[in-house]
């Protein structure tokens, strides 16, 4: 799995960067595909599946889904790595 794509640090930055901000902190899922376009940190703290894990789960469940490569992935991140960064 690319460094990009892993899984660790996925959770890493889940639970040592969003989840310090107030449980009211409005957040915004890219990835739910039944419709939800808005959470708080304390909502997916206590009811993501995913998120409730140990680090250890979290890591085998994602490793394992087998998601197939996104159609633009080599596009967007890219675009997102310097997503705000203007040159100059």
């Amino acid at each position: 799995m690319a460094v990009l794509g892993c899984a660790s640090r996925l959770y890493e930055s889940i639970h040592t960067k969003i989840f310090t901000l107030p449980d009211e902190c409005l957040v915004y899922p890219a990835h739910d595909y039944l419709g939800q376009t808005v959470s708080t940190v304390g909502e997916e703290r206590r009811f993501n599946p995913r998120l409730t894990k140990t680090k250890e789960e979290f890591v085998k469940l994602m490793n394992n889904l087998n998601l197939p490569k996104p159609k633009k992935i080599d596009i967007s991140v890219p675009a997102n790595l310097v997503c705000g960064l203007h040159e100059g």
